[in-house]
């Protein structure tokens, strides 16, 4: 697997990929089981946007960079508080693994000796198979909701106002697309449709692409973006495809509580909606570093690659599942926090919650040993960017439960 990219080729793999994605893409896979598949999924990198999405250089100021999930103050904030800055323009094509010319039969163009650029040399991707859009993936990526996030975060680009929405096939679940490969990947300003789609794309979203190699020998490219989840924390919506299938684990899930009969199966479905949403709350930790792919505790500041150390970190409820009212609820991404191990069992027991001011309050049993405090890394103050109103409204409930804890632990003295 290339750096940064992830690539599955197991059908049941890639089946269960799309289940809280895609159900047109679910359903096509099923009903075209003997092709062969390449999945590849990557977040998107400040390289991978457009250049009159960000800042040019040192010659423009942090208030060009657009396509973050974040404010203008808080960006700055970050900056002040991170070894690095945000980056300035780089390349804007999207980076993809050699694996996806080689899957199409395609020609990955080299940088030439003694040249300095090769930005002339364009090659079309539908000339080496036939590439798609899904349309049920398209729904959060059009100008309404690109000007709904930019409204929220006070950021108006000179393409404000621009048409930048890409016309769907409303007689089928794809449409066909072009996509132009250049020396530094993907998307060239001859695409104008996904010129026009990629300008409603942030940093952390993810591209997602399907190679479909058909037992005729014929490619199909299948080109999705996943909005990453604060997307919706700041147009106040859910995520309908998430909810659905939220929905539908959690029926299976009291399914088999109310059952005498442990269904490792079932079980096992579980723990792959736990990853999945443990990975939601890793995407949204992702917006609050200025390194790719980089999350941290909130709480210890504990910081690593997501991709190569996640298992540091637990998706710790605020709200217990066993309380949540509905599938909604116990898969808020707003009810969760992506917490370092140690963190998590603080905060799941109650011994640890947070205040109205956004402070860490502790339970009398450790109150008393700072010694203790200090060497869990709960000593300095916690971050309170990712604590928005919604959160807080959760934590309000975990905080009641945490002082009814906390006087029972004082009767049992």
């Amino acid at each position: 697997m290339a750096e940064g990219y992830f690539e599955v080729t197991d059908i049941e793999k890639i089946i269960e990929y799309f289940d809280d994605k895609s159900h047109s893409m679910n359903e096509y896979i099923k009903d075209h089981a003997d092709s062969e598949y390449l999945l590849i999924y990557k977040y998107m990198t400040h390289s991978d946007l457009p250049n009159r999405g960000k800042r040019n250089g040192t010659k423009e100021t942090i208030e060009k960079d657009y396509l973050y999930y974040l404010s203008i103050s808080q960006m700055q904030k970050l900056e002040e508080t991170q070894e690095k800055p945000f980056e300035s323009a780089k390349q804007s094509n999207i980076g993809v693994p050699t694996n996806f010319f080689s899957a199409i039969g395609m020609e990955q163009l080299q940088r030439r000796k003694g040249a300095q650029s090769t930005h002339h040399e364009h090659l079309k991707v539908n000339d080496y198979a036939d590439v798609y859009l899904v349309n049920d993936m398209m729904t959060y990526f059009s100008a309404d909701y690109t000007r709904k996030v930019l409204d929220k975060l006070e950021k108006k680009p000179a393409w404000y106002n621009e048409d930048i929405n890409v016309s769907l096939l409303e007689s089928s679940e794809f449409t066909p697309i072009q996509i132009s490969h250049a020396i530094h990947g993907l998307g060239t300003s001859q695409d104008t449709e996904f010129a026009k789609l990629r300008l409603n794309v942030f940093k952390n979203d993810i591209m997602i692409i399907l190679i479909e190699s058909t037992p005729n020998f014929d490619k199909n490219v299948f080109v999705m973006f996943e909005r990453n989840p604060i997307f919706f924390t700041l147009i106040g919506e859910s995520n309908l495809s998430w909810q659905r299938y939220a929905e539908k684990q959690k029926k299976i899930e009291e399914a088999r509580l109310k059952s005498k009969e442990i269904v490792e199966s079932e079980e096992e479905k579980t723990r792959k909606q736990q990853s999945k949403w443990r990975d939601l709350l890793a995407q949204e930790m992702m917006n609050y570093s200025t390194s790719e792919g980089e999350v941290f505790c909130p709480f210890t500041f504990l910081t690593c690659n997501y991709n190569d150390l996640g298992t540091l970190f637990r998706a710790s409820h605020i709200k217990a599942y066993s309380e949540c009212d509905n599938a909604q609820e116990a898969f808020d991404v707003n009810n969760g926090l992506l917490l370092c191990a140690n963190a998590d069992a603080l905060f799941d027991k109650h011994l640890i919650t947070i205040s109205e001011d956004k402070e860490l309050i502790f339970s009398y049993t450790l109150k008393g040993n700072p010694k203790l405090i200090n060497n869990l890394l709960l000593n300095q103050p916690i971050f309170k960017l990712v604590l928005n109103d919604k959160r807080m409204e959760y934590l309000a409930i975990h905080r009641k439960e945490f002082f009814a804890e906390e006087e029972k632990r004082k009767t049992r003295v």
